[in-house]
């Protein structure tokens, strides 16, 4: 159900994003890095403040491999703490709604899979000299990725289902804003 609500937005918003584009550049790439930091980090900060301290998965953090592509491309702290972030992120107010959201970053988390290969290929960038984020869950990605679509099928109730749709249109659509406000679409 998800996929299908979801399609159309996640079609373009691929379409739109240079990260498999030809002309490809470092430099590009930097700005891209900096844009999806501007839109995790508050993200992971409401997520988070949703969950409580107890609630919030240790495993599912991408802050860390962010700031440190960040570094490995050349920004320095006072960079990274001038960059700015979203305002405009989706509502969460219910485990319905964080399961949206989820379901959106969680699969862009699966996908990253597929463009690390293609940034390595491109422009020689890893783990190490600035593509973590690509691959920030490792060899736990397919398992997190079940673990999470577990969650998701045990929490399927009529009464909620719309509000997690709902939410995950609301990540989608607020992703590409920020980023067609950042300047990075195509």
């Amino acid at each position: 159900m998800l996929r299908i609500a979801t399609a159309v937005q996640h079609k373009r918003l691929e379409a739109r994003l240079p990260l498999t584009h030809p002309q490809l550049d470092q430099a590009t790439y930097k700005r891209i890095i900096e844009a999806y930091y501007g839109f995790h980090a508050p993200l992971q900060r409401r997520i988070e403040g949703f969950l409580g301290a107890e609630g919030a998965n240790p495993q599912r953090q991408k802050i860390p491999a962010l700031l440190k592509d960040l570094h490995a491309l050349g920004l320095t702290a006072e960079q990274i703490a001038a960059l700015p972030v979203c305002c405009e992120l989706p509502t969460l107010d219910s485990h319905a709604r964080l399961l949206g959201v989820m379901y959106v970053m969680e699969g862009a988390t699966l996908g990253g899979q597929v463009l690390r290969r293609i940034i390595a290929d491109r422009l020689a960038i890893g783990p190490d000299n600035g593509g973590e984020f690509l691959d920030v869950y490792g060899r736990d990605t397919g398992r997190l990725w079940k673990d999470f679509l577990k969650e998701l099928a045990a929490s399927d109730h009529p009464d909620y289902n719309q509000q997690t749709v709902d939410a995950a249109c609301a990540t989608f659509s607020c992703f590409e804003g920020w980023l067609e406000g950042t300047g990075v679409l195509l």
